[in-house]
């Protein structure tokens, strides 16, 4: 993975879907408001991006989730990431972002991306993943 941009004035936002430009959408968070918006999010943690690049498989009884308790990993209860197939890491200009919460920043306009990274789910689920039934 291009590590360069690790450092610097970046930021990432993980997808199993591959675009040409990001755009707002309306999140869920169960827990904070600020996890609530319409928007373009993404993250100035790289590892924690790729872990959404993984995608999910499952059903309405399936949850994903990232807690700091996990260190960088999901959890995957009752489903799975989605072995086989490829996930993108998209690496955006920070200086379009406000800072939402912790890591998290958001964008109220469409973003094209800077670069896009191509990775292979099966090369990253062993180290981001924890799954359970």
């Amino acid at each position: 993975m291009k590590l360069h941009y690790r450092q610097g004035n970046y930021l990432f936002h993980g997808s199993p879907c591959k675009t040409d430009c990001l755009q707002p959408r309306q999140a869920h968070d169960t827990e904070y408001e600020a996890g609530c918006q319409k928007a373009v999010y993404a993250t100035d943690n790289l590892d924690m991006a790729v872990c959404f690049a993984l995608g999910v498989e499952g059903d309405e009884n399936s949850e994903r989730t990232m807690m700091p308790e996990y260190g960088m990993k999901m959890l995957f209860k009752n489903c799975h990431p989605r072995y086989g197939q490829k996930g993108y890491v998209y690496v955006l200009n920070k200086e379009e972002f406000v800072h939402a919460m912790g890591s998290q920043w958001v964008a109220y306009k469409s973003q094209i991306p800077i670069d896009i990274i191509e990775i292979e789910v099966d090369d990253y689920a062993d180290d981001y993943c924890i799954i359970t039934e």
